[in-house]
């Protein structure tokens, strides 16, 4: 055997060794992010009530930007059941076409 060819059979074992390392680290990373978003799973099935994190998703704001809009009477007031506040999604749809409508008098605002 040349030199030749156990330094192209070294790089080749060197290339392979890396392109596995890269297979079990993407393997790991692809493991890790189904776990994930198995955790953060939503429920199934239609809810009408929803948090505060998810009524601010509903219509498309920031929980921070939802608040404001809950303060100045443009969103509704939460419903307390029990020890839960939620929103009720109809309450918000409505809420949202009027949003909608008062924006639509002057697109500008």
């Amino acid at each position: 055997m040349n030199q030749h060819s156990t330094t192209s059979e070294a790089d080749a074992d060197y290339v392979l060794t890396q392109a596995a390392t890269s297979l079990i680290l993407a393997a790991e990373a692809l493991e890790k992010a189904s776990l994930g978003t198995n955790k953060a799973a939503k429920p199934a099935g239609p809810r009408r009530g929803l948090s505060r994190v998810e009524a601010a998703e509903y219509i498309g704001v920031s929980p921070t930007l939802f608040d404001t809009l809950v303060k100045a009477k443009q969103m509704p007031k939460p419903v307390r059941a029990m020890s839960r506040v939620i929103w009720d999604i109809r309450a918000l749809d409505d809420a949202f076409t009027e949003l909608s409508i008062e924006q639509n008098e002057n697109p500008w605002n």
